[in-house]
């Protein structure tokens, strides 16, 4: 019986004297993530991740009930607290701030939704089950229908520094990621582009950590979920992204990696959907420059 690596070279072989080249191997990650743990069946679609006293909070995405999930450092969920006056529409980020969660409803695949909302809520406690939110409406002031399958105004990518809240959108149309900026208060806004990084990526989330200004962005090659699963790193000031001291690396193992969390100056927390693997779950990376 053929052991699985003497398989591999044998059906290469194969299609190699058939006339056929065999599929390109893709290259080895600069970086492995480190498992953490395997999250319970009710988060599988965890697209998002907060962080405020050691207590790391999640959510499924689009069409799931309208529900955030404490969980401690080690991936044990501690908490269920339903946000009563909302709707998960196509929920895809969370950010963190003192004093509260903001749950950004701003998935738009098909470029069907020109509204959009930001929910603003007390962050919970975890003998909570329920909790009211306020409303941040957003649309962007460049906005423009159709375009279905190749459009700029998806986001999934949302990060508070200071009176602001920043969001990232995930470019199908030209491979960048446009970052608009808003107030992280309640209202109605028209938000106009501030700045395009040139990412040649799909962004899927985004932190800026609290105490140096560095903001993390995490993204997948356009090829599809699970292919060049790329973390970015950058210097922010009051006028917005410093690209030009950007820095990126290569992530695996291959999976839907949909989001990420610092979790202090040194270290970032990372969740993935039930995809490749077989379940959702929770992964931490030390910055290579830290190790």
């Amino acid at each position: 019986m053929y052991s699985k690596a003497k398989q591999t070279v044998a059906l290469v072989l194969t299609a190699c004297l058939a006339g056929c080249e065999p599929e390109e191997l893709p290259e080895a990650p600069d970086a492995l993530v480190q498992s953490v743990a395997q999250f319970p069946a009710v988060l599988d679609e965890s697209s998002a991740l907060a962080f405020h006293d050691n207590v790391l909070w999640s959510l499924n995405d689009s069409g799931n009930d309208p529900v955030l999930f404490g969980l401690s450092e080690n991936g044990e969920l501690l908490a269920t607290v339903t946000i009563l006056n909302s709707r998960n529409t196509d929920w895809e980020s969370l950010a963190q701030d003192e004093n509260y969660l903001y749950v950004a409803d701003t998935g738009n695949n098909l470029n069907s939704r020109g509204e959009l909302s930001i929910y603003r809520i007390p962050i919970p406690t975890l003998e909570q089950d329920s909790v009211n939110a306020d409303v941040i409406t957003l649309r962007y002031a460049d906005y423009a229908s159709g375009n279905r399958g190749s459009h700029n105004f998806d986001s999934e990518a949302l990060a508070v520094r200071g009176s602001e809240l920043w969001l990232f959108t995930k470019n199908r149309g030209d491979g960048n990621s446009n970052l608009y900026r808003l107030p992280k208060l309640p209202g109605t806004y028209s938000v106009a582009q501030a700045q395009t990084l040139p990412v040649n990526a799909l962004v899927t989330a985004a932190d800026i950590n609290p105490e140096t200004g560095e903001l993390v962005l995490l993204s997948y090659d356009s090829a599809g979920f699970g292919r060049g699963t790329r973390l970015w790193w950058a210097p922010t000031t009051d006028a917005g992204v410093d690209w030009d001291n950007s820095h990126s690396l290569s992530i695996g193992p291959a999976d839907q990696w949909e989001a990420v969390v610092w979790r202090n100056s040194h270290e970032l927390f990372l969740s993935r959907e039930n995809s490749r693997q077989g379940f959702a779950g929770l992964a931490s990376l030390r910055k290579p420059d830290e190790e």
